[in-house]
């Protein structure tokens, strides 16, 4: 299962948590400082949906979520995708997600070649191909998570951005 949580008391740096429920277990803690701009959020948007300033980053998590979602649910057997999570300035992080016979393989990786600051939505797949750039594995762990846990710990997270939202 994979999971987005949201650190309430982060503030845009180290505030996101991406859990990987599956053995082992594991937490990627990340930044939301590029997010809007990686989704190409702009402040017209927010304020058009009327989007208060404490709910700027639920919005953005879970628009981020849906992409990620979009980004999966397209993936054929043996196809492998890269969704972002970790935009920094030195470098981006995420996961390469492979569909197979049995679910999804998840590796979590990197690359220096490119930056936060300078991806969104509508330029990574092309910056990726264009720099014909290899993620390199963060760690020697990867997890074989089923499409059923996949999208239920992804729906699970909106859920809950949302309802901890509405007690804020």
């Amino acid at each position: 299962m994979l999971r987005l949580i949201i650190d309430r008391l982060g503030d845009g740096h180290n505030d996101l948590f991406l859990k990987i429920d599956n053995m082992p277990s594991f937490i990627v803690i990340s930044d939301s400082y590029f997010i809007l701009d990686f989704l190409e959020i702009d402040e017209k948007e927010i304020k058009n949906q009327n989007i208060t300033k404490d709910s700027i980053l639920s919005f953005g998590v879970i628009k981020l979520i849906d992409y990620w979602i979009d980004k999966i649910k397209v993936l054929e057997r043996g196809q492998l995708t890269f969704i972002p999570f970790d935009l920094r300035d030195e470098y981006i992080g995420g996961l390469d997600i492979e569909k197979t016979k049995h679910g999804y393989k998840v590796k979590i990786t990197s690359t220096d070649k490119i930056h936060g600051f300078e991806v969104c939505k509508s330029n990574i797949d092309k910056l990726v191909e264009d720099n014909k750039l290899t993620f390199t594995q963060a760690n020697k762990t990867e997890w074989l998570i089923s499409e059923q846990s996949i999208y239920e710990g992804l729906e699970w997270s909106k859920k809950e951005i949302t309802n901890a939202q509405q007690c804020v």
